[in-house]
């Protein structure tokens, strides 16, 4: 048998989709059909824990052998600490992948703003996010896009009051200092339209990891894998052969 038909028999790519803040498994299903052709797919939820070290450890567990962590918004926080705790633990990564996010800390603002949100939640019932929220997630000229508003209620209604405040909770920790010891290739992917995650903020995530890659989605805001399917997956696709993953 010569050389270029000898079968191959590296193991089957494996990732797990961590999803953001009030967000499920349904956050990806745009990208879903054309994941599943590169590799197996797990989701994991972010509906337990009261920080995000609690997260991650939770979630080490089930990272499959060889695996790639895709983690989006709070979830690319959840997924960069993970990558540093299999760091920690000899444990081999292939790849992390973080879309719209950071490693910055949270800001004195953004926390008591979320303690008034759990505040009010004590003498009001909960809808879901506000039409205002939800808006400020995507790109200005889709703000009125009923089927992406619609979808990201219906997510905000499943997960429900309980998840609502416990992710509200969370407080966001400093995560640079974590940077240069995540030694696995990196994507990190921003939107050059999000409001919810500056560019600034992607470049020092991506300077900080030793063998990271940066990628700009243009007209798109901070729901990239609703808004953006189809460019992440090429984006993905592309990384992947470059870093023979």
């Amino acid at each position: 048998m010569s050389e270029s038909t000898l079968p191959d028999i590296r193991p089957a790519r494996q990732f797990l989709l961590i999803p953001g803040f009030m967000c499920d498994a349904s956050l990806w299903k745009f990208m879903l059909p054309r994941l599943e052709q590169l590799g197996q797919v797990r989701f994991a939820d972010l509906n337990e824990g009261n920080s995000i070290e609690d997260m991650a450890a939770r979630l080490l567990p089930v990272l499959p052998d060889n695996g790639i962590i895709v983690g989006f918004s709070l979830g690319g926080y959840v997924a960069r600490h993970m990558a540093w705790l299999a760091h920690q633990q000899n444990k081999v990564l292939h790849g992390l992948v973080l879309l719209n996010t950071s490693a910055r800390v949270s800001t004195a603002d953004e926390d008591n703003k979320n303690r008034q949100q759990i505040k009010l939640l004590e003498h009001y019932p909960y809808k879901g996010q506000t039409m205002t929220a939800l808006r400020r997630a995507l790109h200005p000229q889709r703000q009125d896009d009923a089927v992406i508003l619609a979808h990201l209620q219906a997510m905000s209604l499943t997960l429900g009051k309980q998840v609502f405040l416990q992710q509200l909770s969370i407080a966001r920790a400093d995560g640079h200092h974590e940077l240069p010891e995540i030694t696995c290739p990196a994507l990190v992917v921003a939107s050059r339209n999000d409001q919810m995650r500056s560019l600034a903020e992607s470049e020092k995530l991506a300077h900080g990891l030793p063998n990271a890659i940066l990628h700009i989605i243009e007209d798109c805001g901070h729901m990239s894998p609703l808004e953006k399917a189809p460019e992440l997956i090429a984006t993905l696709h592309d990384w992947l052969q470059q870093n023979g993953v």
